[in-house]
C-alpha cells in the first residue's frame, strides 16, 4: 500500500482508527479499521490522558494484527483526529472586497478567498473548518460561480467552525504517548455529512445527524451548502444513564436494553416485559416493562430533537430541508430512531452508510463509521492537492 490515509476518533463509549487508499479509478476503500472501547472520556472530553493513550495504543495495536493477518505491514506515523463534542462553535464571517474593472476576475476571487481566512479567534479556540457558502455582488445574492459578473463589491459568506484548543491538544497527548502523531483535527459531524450525502441532497435541504455517545451533532445543508452546524450535549449515554437509574441496573446492563429491546417509539408492537440478567452471577434476573422502557428512552430523546427542532426554526430552516434528515453515528442504531425524527421534526428520515468510500459492507451498522469515512475523504484530497502543489513548485523551479 503506497498512498494511505489513516482518521481517529476517541469518543465517549469507544476509539474508532481507519486506515483507507486510492483504488483504480481514484474510488476510495478502507482497507483496515478497528474499534476498542474507550476509556477516560467521559462527554467527549479526556478525562485521563493515560487511559486515552492506552486506548489509542490498544486501536494500534488491533490494527497492526489486523493487517498482519492480511499479509501487509504498515506503519502508521500520523492520522486525522475525529472531533466533537458541545465546545464545537459555529460563526458566520462575511468579507468583501471592490471589483476592479467593474467585472469579478481571478484577483477579487483571490483576494476575498484570502480575506476569509483571516477571521480571528480566541487563542483557547482552535479552527477545525472554514466553509464557502456563497457570494454576493452588490445586492444579488446567492451566488455560486461569480467570475465574470458586474458590479462593484464582492462579498463571500463563510461558515467558521473552531473548537476548545485544550480538549484538542488532550488528544494530541493521548496520541503522542501512543506514538501517533495529530495532522489536523476535523468535526464529526461535517465528516460524516460528507461520507453519506450526494450533491441532490446538499442542493434540496438535507439535515445529517452524527449521534453519538456523549454529544449529537448537526449539519444542515441547502442549496448545495452547509448552512448552519452545531453540537447538542444529547448522546446516547444520556439514554444509556436514564435506563441505569429508572430500574436500578448496571450501565453494562441497562445499555444492552437499549440497543436489544428499547424502542424511541413507546408503544411498538413487542414483548410486554424484557428480561434484565442478573449483575453477578448470585443476582437473579428479572424482567421489566417493555413500555416503561420505550417511555424512557422517548423522553431522553424527545428531549434532544425538541432542541433541534427550535434551533432550526430560529434560523428559518425547518422549511428548507426538503431531502430530510440523515442519522449517523452510534446513536442512530436505536430501534425506530428515524421513525420518532420523522414526528419530532416533520420530515423523512433515513439512516446514512458511507456511500464514497467502500469498505464497510461487513459491519453491522456502517452508518457509525461515518464520521471516520468523511475524514478518509478529506484526508485523500488534502495529500491530493498537496502532491498537486509540490508538483507544481517541482517543475517550477527545475
Amino acid at each position: 500500500m503506497s498512498n494511505f490515509h489513516a482518521a481517529i476518533e476517541i469518543g465517549t463509549t469507544r476509539t474508532v482508527l481507519a486506515i483507507g487508499e486510492e483504488e483504480v479509478g481514484g474510488r476510495l476503500k478502507v482497507t483496515c479499521h478497528a474499534e476498542i472501547p474507550s476509556t477516560g472520556v467521559r462527554k467527549s472530553q479526556i478525562l485521563d490522558i493515560n487511559q486515552a493513550t492506552s486506548s489509542i495504543k490498544s486501536v494500534l495495536h488491533a490494527i497492526e494484527q489486523k493487517q498482519s493477518e492480511a499479509g501487509s505491514t504498515i506503519t502508521l506515523g500520523n492520522a486525522y483526529l475525529v472531533v466533537s463534542g458541545q465546545h464545537i462553535k459555529a460563526d458566520p464571517y462575511q468579507v468583501m472586497v471592490p471589483i476592479e474593472g467593474a467585472k469579478v476576475g481571478a484577483e477579487e476571487l483571490d483576494a476575498v478567498f484570502r480575506s476569509s481566512r483571516t477571521m480571528q479567534i480566541p487563542k483557547d479556540r482552535e479552527f477545525l473548518d472554514i466553509v464557502d457558502q456563497d457570494y454576493e455582488v452588490d445586492a444579488l445574492r446567492g451566488i455560486t460561480a461569480p467570475r465574470g459578473m458586474s458590479g462593484r463589491i464582492l462579498k463571500l459568506n463563510t461558515l467558521q467552525i473552531h473548537a476548545d484548543r485544550n480538549r484538542i491538544d488532550n488528544a494530541r497527548t493521548a496520541a503522542d504517548e501512543a506514538k501517533l502523531e495529530i495532522r489536523e483535527p476535523l468535526f464529526a459531524a461535517t465528516c460524516a455529512a460528507e461520507a453519506v450525502l450526494d450533491d441532490h441532497e446538499k442542493r434540496n435541504g438535507v439535515l445529517v445527524l452524527d449521534i453519538g455517545g456523549g454529544s449529537t451533532g448537526y449539519a444542515a445543508y441547502s442549496d448545495g451548502h452547509l448552512v448552519t452546524t452545531g453540537v447538542i450535549g444529547v448522546g446516547g449515554d444520556h439514554v444509556t444513564n436514564d435506563i441505569a437509574h429508572a430500574f436500578q441496573t448496571t450501565n453494562s446492563q441497562a445499555e444492552h436494553l437499549k440497543t436489544e429491546y428499547a424502542s424511541a417509539l413507546i408503544g411498538t408492537p413487542g414483548e410486554p416485559r424484557v428480561k434484565v440478567p442478573g449483575s453477578s452471577p448470585l443476582m437473579e434476573s428479572r424482567t421489566i416493562s417493555r413500555r416503561a422502557l420505550d417511555t424512557v428512552v422517548n423522553a431522553r430523546l424527545r428531549e434532544l430533537f425538541t432542541i433541534l427542532r427550535e434551533t432550526l426554526e430560529e434560523q428559518d430552516l425547518l422549511n428548507r430541508l426538503h431531502a430530510g434528515a440523515v442519522l449517523t453515528g452510534g446513536g442512530a442504531a436505536m430501534h425506530d430512531i428515524d421513525a420518532l425524527v420523522q414526528r419530532e421534526l416533520g420530515m423523512p428520515a433515513r439512516t446514512g452508510k458511507p456511500i464514497h468510500v467502500d469498505g464497510f459492507d461487513g459491519e453491522r451498522f456502517p452508518a457509525s463509521f461515518a464520521a471516520v469515512a468523511g475524514a478518509i475523504m478529506y484526508a485523500s484530497r488534502t495529500d491530493e492537492d498537496k502532491s498537486i502543489f509540490d508538483g507544481i513548485l517541482r517543475r517550477f523551479f527545475k
